[in-house]
């Protein structure tokens, strides 16, 4: 106990070697807290909290943990009740964007599929954007091939497509040269800023001198993503496939050279699926999964957050809608902010990539940080001065996958888009099922695999 001034002062570890004061032996917070009420009409004030006890003892040894060479078992049933058992030709999990693609073209060639879904993941909350600007060829490639996905299913049904300009401000040399090498395989021009009211919007602050340049990429698209995936999923349906929403897969194994999963249905009963081919199209928690089979991916969730306006006038050239503006700096803990306005509401709908993934990897999605809030009401407001205000009709968040793209035949693995499956995933999908049965695919479809590169997309995240 020290003496400072007439005051006394005892550390919540020096509690543990004094005597009970007539209460019990010390037991954690609620004790301190006890301590404190009784201490404090003596002058005593506690500081500091109490050093955790070591654990006790854990009978494990290492061994029983790893190597292991058994699955866990789960029992799923009272009374002797058994899960049922389905057989069937392929199982996908995961009812975004890239399960609903990859349910589409299998029923397609036949395969008679069954998705399963579980809640809302990232792609019911993603911006409705596709661009085709990429430093990497390849990717372009796959998001041309997309961006006729849309126009076709538009045709068919309406998804309430638009094409768009995508918006590249340059603030330093290197990103106005990746940029430019990033032409020569995209419908591209570069503008100045004197330039940015008339190729961007007349509403564009004309005092803005943050930027060198920017380029405008034609050939871009909006689209609404539930209109979307809703029409992807009838289109299997109609086609022989099954989908089986609020099913929640527990496990998965292989069983000689098929699959077995087990799976939570809505009427939290078990079905057992024995599978000839599964796909892991489960985005954020798809990892859990990959490790049940023995393959490591090492991806990881990165939260991603988002807002949307209240309705607006078009403010894009000619009275169009503005196209999606991105910037690229390194600001503020962020690499990239970035929006567009929908066509079909008048609303600007936006998001930030955060600029390490780890800090705002594990932070809950129903909160929203103040920092994006702050970061994307300057940099909005910075490009357009009357955007300061309108107000936020909704904020939220998801999650997107780091660090690459794993799109893999041999291991069944559709997953790690890095926010980008709304825009790449039917064109993915299609190249998938076109390897599954023996169809030619792109040479560069082999560096997607778990032993590729992942085609990876580092300037243009």
């Amino acid at each position: 106990m020290k003496t400072i001034g007439d005051r006394k002062f005892i550390s919540a570890d020096e509690i543990k070697h004094t005597t009970r004061l007539g209460m019990g032996a010390c037991r954690g917070k609620r004790c301190i807290k006890r301590l404190k009420t009784t201490l404090a009409p003596k002058g005593i004030q506690i500081v500091g909290d109490a050093t955790p006890r070591g654990p006790l003892s854990n009978q494990v040894s290492m061994g029983e943990l790893y190597p292991k060479d058994v699955p866990e078992t789960y029992i799923t049933g009272v009374n002797g009740k058994k899960a049922r058992i389905e057989k069937i030709p392929v199982l996908i999990a995961g009812g975004g964007m890239a399960g609903s693609s990859l349910f589409r073209y299998m029923a397609d060639a036949g395969l008679k599929p069954v998705l399963l879904n579980f809640g809302r993941g990232a792609s019911w909350r993603n911006i409705a954007g596709g661009r085709t600007a990429f430093s990497l060829p390849e990717i372009a490639e796959i998001a041309e091939m997309n961006h006729k996905i849309f126009q076709d299913l538009h045709a068919y049904s309406n998804i309430d497509y638009r094409p768009i300009n995508y918006v590249n401000f340059a603030h330093d040399e290197k990103t106005l040269k990746a940029l430019e090498a990033s032409m020569a395989w995209s419908d591209a021009f570069m503008i100045e800023p004197k330039d940015f009211q008339k190729e961007i919007s007349p509403f564009m602050n004309p005092k803005l001198s943050t930027y060198i340049a920017a380029q405008i990429t034609r050939g871009c698209w909006q689209a609404t993503p539930g209109k979307t995936i809703d029409l992807l999923r009838k289109m299997g349906i109609a086609k022989g496939g099954t989908i089986k929403e609020d099913c929640e897969l527990i496990s998965i194994h292989k069983n000689g050279n098929g699959f077995v999963a087990l799976v939570r249905d809505h009427d939290k009963s078990y079905v057992e699926y024995h599978a000839d081919n599964f796909v892991n199209a489960l985005g954020p928690t798809g990892e859990k999964y990959t490790r049940q089979l023995g393959i490591y991916t090492g991806i990881y969730p990165v939260k991603h957050q988002a807002f949307i306006t209240r309705r607006l006038p078009w403010m894009g050239v000619n009275g169009d809608p503005l196209g999606m503006l991105i910037d690229r700096r390194n600001y503020k803990g962020f690499v990239a902010v970035y929006g567009q306005q929908l066509a079909e509401t008048g609303q600007i709908i936006g998001c930030a990539s955060p600029a390490v993934d780890p800090r705002e990897a594990d932070k809950n999605l129903k909160y929203n940080s103040q920092d994006f809030i702050e970061i994307a009401s300057e940099v909005f407001s910075g490009w357009i001065p009357q955007l300061s205000s309108v107000g936020f009709q909704a904020v939220w968040a998801g999650y997107y996958v780091e660090p690459r793209m794993f799109i893999d035949t041999k291991h069944g693995l559709f997953t790690g888009l890095r926010g980008q499956g709304f825009m790449l995933s039917m064109g993915l999908a299609k190249m998938y099922v076109d390897e599954l049965t023996g169809k030619p695919v792109p040479e560069y479809f082999k560096r997607l695999s778990l032993e590729g590169d992942g085609l990876p997309e580092k300037a243009f995240k």
